[in-house]
């Protein structure tokens, strides 16, 4: 007679659960140990599995932390871009803003892998690429919102779009990577020092030049 008399036989997990598991495991080894220090050996402990299990599923770490990257910058942008229509630009910058701090609030391992972590592997910069470009459209598609913009050079609305959003995303991130470091900084008052960085220069540009 095989196995304890009694015993219950491990239930077997289905291949997405199974890879949900590990995914889950995965972030929070890497958020403990950062990517360099993680092994996929500590990801197939904290899942419960074999390392030959885990490499069925991700064959290199790099890739199990690139797919780790899509997944949190996917949700990071759709949290802020999915939002009612402002009534004015400004209200449309401050929840923009507002959001996207929230986020990070409740997030930050999630957002250290994305903004803050820069593993030099091929596979993860490309994915860290993929999640720039990313917000950088959604945030172009919030300034394509505001109906008139005022700029002193004239250009397509698109590239407008696609400048705002740009400068608005790398001073976002510079702001949240110091935020990082002077933690008695509550969100309120980070949303504020951000709203008056970006908003007096937005306030110009986006104001209307019909008298």
């Amino acid at each position: 007679m095989s196995g304890k008399a009694g015993s219950t036989p491990r239930k077997r997990l289905r291949p997405d659960d199974r890879r949900a598991l590990i995914v889950s495991a995965a972030a929070e080894v890497f958020a403990v140990n950062g990517y360099d220090k993680a092994s996929m050996r500590a990801v197939a402990k904290a899942a419960g599995i074999s390392t030959p299990v885990l490499y069925d599923h991700f064959p290199s770490k790099a890739g199990l932390y690139a797919h780790l990257l899509d997944a949190q910058a996917t949700a990071f942008v759709e949290h802020w871009s999915a939002q009612e229509p402002a009534q004015t630009p400004e209200q449309l910058v401050t929840r923009s803003l507002d959001s996207i701090f929230a986020w990070i609030e409740g997030n930050e391992h999630a957002w250290r892998m994305i903004f803050l972590d820069s593993p030099g592997d091929a596979e993860v910069a490309e994915a860290h690429r993929r999640g720039q470009e990313l917000a950088s459209q959604r945030l172009a598609g919030l300034f394509h919102r505001i109906p008139e913009l005022s700029l002193s050079v004239e250009l397509e609305r698109e590239r407008a779009d696609e400048l705002l959003a740009e400068t608005s995303k790398w001073a976002v991130n510079a702001l949240a990577a110091w935020w990082w470091r002077n933690r008695d900084v509550n969100r309120e008052q980070i949303v504020l020092l951000a709203r008056d960085l970006l908003w007096r220069g937005l306030a110009s540009t986006t104001r209307s030049t019909a008298t």
